[in-house]
């Protein structure tokens, strides 16, 4: 599955924190907006690392599920590329 994760965190460490957690599940696409090709499960443990990390009352922490159809009529301007799903993955 695809996932756009984005973010708005108020503290510069707990920013720091929240960037290095989520390049253990994406591509960084833009400042605060990752792209995630996971499977459901490591979506729901990212989730979960991201509530422990973040401060409810301060931060924000979007997560959209794309589907396949979204990803399609997916529209790039400029530098930005389409992350493509991998042929095969490496265990």
């Amino acid at each position: 599955m695809r996932y756009l994760v984005c973010y708005d965190i108020a503290d510069d460490r707990r920013r720091q924190r929240t960037s290095d957690l989520l390049l253990d599940y994406g591509t960084r696409v833009q400042e605060s907006v990752f792209e995630c090709l996971i499977e459901p499960n490591l979506a729901e443990q990212m989730r979960s690392r991201l509530e422990r990390e973040i401060d409810a009352e301060e931060d924000s922490v979007l997560i959209f599920v794309l589907c396949d159809a979204c990803v399609t009529r997916m529209v790039t301007l400029g530098v930005a590329r389409k992350l493509e799903e991998p042929e095969f993955y490496i265990v």
